[in-house]
């Protein structure tokens, strides 16, 4: 054998490829692999309802005050709210009583105030006042639709009233200046209700 095949034999054993020769030193080489596979998993977290953006909801409205409540210091809701009332002094009975209640329009007064069942009475004095016009007319107080008192209004003479509203959720102010006519005519009547207030 030359040294030429004898290197060429020597350079294929060492390269791995020992079929090429056909030799009885031949060796077979099995060739192992080993995979090792790595599997990531990503997890999302969905923000809780509390902390996502912009769905913490409307702020919560301030809490009704507790005792002796003045009626003037809520606000009535509806379609009018306090728009048809004016806090001013009102004359009744010659007696003069400042920040009454005055309702401007009292063809149209029907305000409610949301009282929660907060309360048990309602206290007011209620009249025309003595230099608006004589037209006589009712003054209704209801809870949650059921009528708890109604009262005559007449000139120079001012009704001391007190009312039951234990669990009334809403509270409901109307007057009412038809008097079975079926037609309102308020115009130049000054409704006062004066010394309105709520006891929890």
């Amino acid at each position: 054998m030359s040294a030429g095949t004898a290197v060429a034999g020597l350079l294929l054993g060492f390269f791995g490829l020992p079929t090429v020769v056909n030799s009885p030193t031949a060796q077979t080489v099995t060739v192992t692999e080993t995979v090792t596979a790595t599997a990531t998993v990503t997890v999302t977290a969905s923000p809780s309802p509390a902390a996502a953006v912009g769905t913490s909801g409307p702020p919560s409205p301030a809490p009704l005050p507790s005792g002796e409540v003045a009626l003037r210091d809520l606000t009535a809701i509806g379609s009018f709210g306090n728009d048809g009332i004016q806090l001013r002094s009102a004359t009744l009975g010659g007696k003069t009583y400042a920040n009454a209640m005055v309702f401007t329009y009292p063809c149209q007064a029907n305000y409610e105030y949301s009282i929660n069942q907060r309360y048990k009475t309602l206290t007011l004095v209620t009249g025309i006042d003595d230099n608006g016009v004589a037209q006589p007319g009712k003054l209704s107080i209801s809870g949650d639709g059921r009528e708890r008192r109604n009262v005559m209004l007449e000139i120079n003479h001012p009704q001391s009233v007190t009312v039951d509203v234990s669990g009334v959720v809403k509270l409901r102010i109307t007057a009412d200046f038809s008097l079975g006519s079926g037609f309102c005519n308020g115009d130049g009547v000054v409704l006062a209700v004066a010394d309105a207030v709520l006891k929890s």
